[in-house]
């Protein structure tokens, strides 16, 4: 618990900023294309107009976590992320609001390791809800809260069904319109106990991270943001932490108004000394997919992205990493 209280005073400033005088009324960075510029595959009407945007995912992802030992999954899945203003309560704070979900379905053919289902697949949901508010022409800053919950069936190497929960916050400072920095951490929430035939009771907690992260927008519309970090707090089976450091990437190309490409990266190189139980505790998630825009915003020129777009991705395998008390 040392490691929860620790990241909450960086929890509160999320709180806070999302109330920061300076974060008040006021225009959003827009995002409009500066004058001259070519625009032609993006001819939406600028995002600042609209009170609520959508977008529809499809993606694959391959994975790997503790709880799955030395093994992988991969599938596919699909869900939405939406964000809306909040009427006149967005008027006076620039707040908006953000719901997304997604479920997947993976190792559609069976698997060879579990303790029981092998013939089964693995079924996945996430769902994400949190408010945002993104930086202005008055204030640099942007901050956002969400609250993730991971829901499995046939999960781990024992086949289990936990349903786990956890808090993401994300604190950034725009130092021009086309490059931002700042930091994202998870405090984990709700955990799950199991009891396995032969094993005894099974504890699946997600991790607690703290992450430091770049994030720049290119020319021709893509964005980008790296991220270096490490987990908080020792792991569930003991003997210190769970990881020596954690590293990732996500990226966003516009394929024309209405469609992107995205793309997610993670890996946590694990605390133990490589050999059997440095891999037993790798962990690592690997997505990609296509977004599709509906009202035709999937393109900015700045950071602050779009005036009411969602803040955060949905949660996913590359952001709410599961310990796990035991695994084989």
């Amino acid at each position: 618990m040392k490691s929860l209280y620790g990241q909450c005073p960086l929890l509160g400033m999320a709180a806070v900023l999302l109330l920061l005088p300076c974060m008040g009324r006021g225009e959003m960075l827009s995002g409009d294309p500066e004058p001259g510029a070519d625009t032609s595959m993006f001819d939406s009407p600028s995002n600042d107009e609209k009170p609520w945007t959508v977008s529809l995912l499809y993606g694959y992802e391959t994975f790997r976590g503790v709880a799955d030992g030395a093994w992988q999954n991969n599938g596919l899945n699909t869900g939405f992320n939406f964000g809306t203003r909040l009427g006149q309560f967005s008027d006076a704070t620039g707040i908006g609001f953000q719901i997304g979900g997604t479920i997947g379905v993976y190792d559609w053919v069976g698997t060879d390791y579990r303790i029981r289902n092998n013939d089964q697949a693995e079924t996945q949901g996430f769902l994400t809800m949190g408010l945002f508010r993104k930086s202005s022409d008055e204030c640099p800053w942007s901050a956002a809260v969400v609250f993730d919950w991971m829901l499995n069936d046939n999960f781990s190497v024992f086949a289990a069904t936990p349903t786990l929960n956890q808090w993401r916050y994300c604190l950034g400072y725009d130092l021009s319109e086309t490059n931002a920095i700042g930091v994202w951490g998870t405090l984990h929430g709700q955990s799950s106990t199991r009891e396995v035939n032969y094993f005894g009771p099974v504890t699946w907690q997600g991790v607690n991270l703290l992450s430091a992260f770049a994030h720049h927008k290119w020319e021709f519309g893509a964005d980008t943001t790296v991220w270096v970090g490490a987990p908080q707090g020792d792991r569930l089976a003991g003997g210190g932490s769970l990881g020596e450091f954690l590293a990732g990437a996500y990226g966003n190309l516009p394929l024309s108004s209405r469609m992107g490409l995205y793309t997610l990266v993670t890996y946590m190189r694990p605390s133990a000394h490589p050999g059997p139980a440095a891999a037993a505790d790798d962990e690592w998630s690997f997505a990609v997919g296509l977004a599709i825009y509906p009202r035709g915003d999937s393109h900015t020129e700045t950071v602050a992205n779009k005036g009411w777009a969602a803040m955060l991705p949905v949660a996913s395998n590359g952001t709410f990493f599961v310990d796990a008390s035991q695994n084989y």
